[in-house]
């Protein structure tokens, strides 16, 4: 699909039109529109776009790699199912073929999974592990199925690409991943394989919804592995346990082979 604009606009005004998230039409393939949380923003990148602020939007996420013309960034840090409802659904452009977005850790709790294996023991993080596992198992599908029955509504004619989650190490101890052992390792990724399956299983439900399981993608390139595509420990502490640039490339050849 090429995504050539209707009208030739001077560079810097496309550019504030880009970062403001206003509309921005393409001939062939329509508005493109992205929601999400800080998988999608472009959190663990090395810049973010100034007038984000605490949304930590990026250049270097996904959004951008994917080459298409942006015509609305809406994702998010720390976003939740209920935020895209209450936030980022705001009118979407009229000829809008394309939405992505990644959304639903937040509703888990894996930043707080994440925090409680990183700095408590093994129990703490085994039990922490154990309660976000039932919810995703109980009460996530419900929250899914209301956020993309929103999205549908608010874009009927769009293809919406749901992107998930990878698995977070590499399953073997180094710096990067502070205290968590082999063990703590395989239960967050166990977590993040059920977080991916009932992510996975709930975008099927919806016509025109397709998936895009970035887990094979990033076998190999999790924290503590010899080329990570995630960032651990020794970074910024904001951005532990997210994509890194060769990360948000690695998403982005994810969503393209899912639109084909």
């Amino acid at each position: 699909m090429t995504t050539r604009s209707l009208r030739v606009a001077p560079p810097l005004a496309l550019l504030l039109l880009t970062l403001l998230g206003a509309p921005v039409a393409t001939a062939a393939s329509g508005a493109y529109v992205a929601l999400g949380d800080s998988y999608s923003s472009g959190l663990g990148s090395t810049t973010y776009i100034a007038s984000s602020g605490a949304c930590k939007r990026s250049r270097q996420s996904y959004v951008f790699q994917l080459g298409r013309t942006l015509s609305s960034f809406r994702a998010c840090a720390a976003a939740t199912t209920s935020d895209i409802l209450d936030h980022q659904l705001k009118p979407f452009p009229k000829d809008t073929k394309l939405v992505t977005v990644t959304i639903g850790g937040n509703d888990a709790g894996f930043a707080d999974v994440v925090s409680s294996c990183l700095f408590g023991s093994a129990s703490v993080c085994a039990t922490r592990v154990d309660s976000a596992s039932k919810f995703i198992r109980a009460t996530l599908p419900g929250r899914l199925r209301h956020a993309y029955l929103a999205i549908r509504k608010h874009a009927p004619k769009a293809t919406v690409v749901v992107a998930g989650y990878p698995r977070l190490l590499a399953g073997r101890p180094c710096s990067a991943a502070g205290k968590i052992d082999v063990a703590s390792q395989r239960l967050l990724n166990t977590a993040s394989d059920l977080l991916a399956k009932t992510i996975g299983t709930e975008v099927r439900r919806h016509l025109r919804f397709r998936f895009a399981d970035v887990r094979a993608a990033f076998d190999g390139h999790g924290v503590c592995s010899s080329s990570p595509w995630i960032n651990g420990l020794d970074g910024s502490i904001a951005s532990v346990f997210h994509p890194n640039p060769a990360g948000y490339k690695a998403y982005a050849r994810a969503i393209k082979v899912t639109l084909g």
